[in-house]
């Protein structure tokens, strides 16, 4: 029995010498939209950016701070009732914006947000399909690839049963990605993580701060990519004004 634990011991303690785990810390601000535009129908803007903060040294290796990535995402949702609506969208990614080593990315996804009551606040469940085209900088072109993704969220009022303005509410979620088809470095490709808090700003929206703990398999030996990331967002609500009638 000892020496089964001083092998397992060792084996472990291998693989954490020989790893290859990168770990960084950085910004994510963001900005998302949301608007009526009727009474079944909403839009939804969300763009945001991901910030390597500082220079980091891993294995002889430099990294430089830098921003990581770029995203946009228009999106038209259909409401069905209160607990559950269906969204579709065009998203545009471009991985290191600013670098002669950018790469593009095109996606089409789908997806479906169930939500129901939980004690005084709210628990949600996303489930969404992606259809990507990811630039080959080699040949050029744009494989197709396609990607499952589950978010389960919460979020709660902190003061009362219901967000007025003024007020703080949490919010939290995990979402797990599996990569289905096409190039991979594996199934189960990314793991993120979040916990914030925000604040009701009355007509100008909710400003929410928070920690994202995004986990991804960046090669086909496992090895992992941690991104520690500060993220700041601002929440905002419009309605289309209703035609009078004459």
């Amino acid at each position: 029995m000892k020496k089964t634990a001083l092998i397992i011991g060792f084996i472990l303690v291998c693989n954490i010498a020989f790893t290859q785990n990168l770990t960084f810390y950085g910004l994510l601000p963001a900005f998302n939209q949301t608007g009526r535009i009727s009474k079944k129908v909403n839009y939804n803007l969300f763009i945001s950016t991901t910030i390597d903060a500082f220079d980091e040294k891993i294995n002889s290796v430099e990294y430089p701070a830098t921003d990581l990535q770029f995203y946009l995402q228009p999106s038209i949702i259909y409401v069905h009732s209160q607990n559950l609506n269906f969204a579709g969208s065009y998203t545009y990614q471009r991985n290191n914006p600013f670098n002669g080593n950018f790469v593009n990315e095109h996606r089409l996804w789908q997806q479906a947000i169930f939500s129901f009551p939980v004690s005084s606040g709210r628990l949600t469940n996303r489930f969404r399909f992606e259809e990507r085209f990811i630039e080959n900088k080699v040949t050029g072109e744009y494989p197709f690839s396609t990607r499952a993704r589950y978010q389960v969220g919460f979020n709660i009022p902190l003061q009362g049963r219901t967000l007025d303005k003024h007020e703080f509410y949490f919010n939290s979620y995990n979402e797990f990605y599996f990569s289905l088809t096409g190039a991979k470095n594996a199934t189960y490709s990314e793991n993120w993580t979040y916990a914030g808090c925000g604040y009701d700003l009355g007509k100008i929206g909710r400003l929410e701060l928070g920690y994202l703990f995004q986990v991804a398999v960046r090669n086909t030996q496992q090895d992992l990519r941690f991104l520690n990331l500060a993220q700041i967002m601002w929440i905002t609500n419009f309605n289309f004004p209703k035609k009078k009638k004459e």
